[in-house]
């Protein structure tokens, strides 16, 4: 069927027949990092000697990135910056097959682009690490409080490295697991801080769960 929207008990659009639903691509396990401690990135979670940076083969493919971070890991996601062992990592893209089943959904072209055999490899939004317009993230750590280990989407993140050869900066949001809630602060060093980069608007980073990984 075309035309076709389907909604939560919040109001929340959950299917609809003109978006094509991303689903699961890889998992990998994230390992060793390189260049550990170089940049001396300092936030409340730690002053940067664990962070390095992690293989290129898990950023920056075109694909959504979903991080799961372990027990008291951190780092700055949005510039490839972990620490070793730091957790998982999912990607997702929209150009993988999707399997007709059940509750088939097209779009006006007659693509298939939602079914219900398909639905458990797509990720499962079942909130934010939302931060409200005009918090202060530069000065305050901002914690959500979670009864599960989130997905975290990646792309949403912002991050920077800089590197002239004589000054390095850095600017982003550090994010860490602590077992039950995800924390998250602004930092920066000769880079705009949170208020020159967002100007009193808010941030929204999705968090997902998946079926089965």
């Amino acid at each position: 069927m075309s035309g076709f929207e389907v909604y939560n008990d919040s109001g929340k659009l959950l299917v609809d027949s003109q978006n094509r639903s991303t689903l699961f691509y890889d998992k990998r396990t994230l390992g060793a990092v390189t260049d550990k401690g170089f940049y001396e990135i300092t936030s409340p979670f730690g002053n940067g000697s664990t962070l390095g940076f992690t293989p290129q083969s898990f950023w920056n493919d075109g694909r959504l990135r979903w991080l799961q971070l372990g027990t008291n890991k951190y780092g700055l996601p949005g510039a490839d910056i972990l620490e070793e062992n730091a957790g998982s990592m999912i990607r997702t893209a929209r150009n993988i097959g999707m399997q007709s089943g059940y509750l088939d959904v097209f779009d006006s072209a007659g693509n298939l682009i939602w079914s219900a055999a398909s639905a458990s490899k797509m990720p499962r939004v079942v909130g934010f690490f939302e931060v409200p317009a005009n918090y202060d993230l530069q000065n305050n750590t901002f914690s959500v409080s979670l009864n599960f280990v989130p997905w975290i989407l990646v792309n949403n993140c912002p991050g920077n490295v800089s590197d002239d050869g004589t000054v390095t900066g850095y600017s982003g949001i550090a994010l860490k697991w602590t077992g039950s809630q995800l924390q998250g602060r602004y930092i920066s060093k000769n880079q705009r801080n949170w208020s020159q980069t967002f100007q009193g608007r808010g941030l929204r980073i999705p968090i997902a769960q998946f079926v089965g990984v």
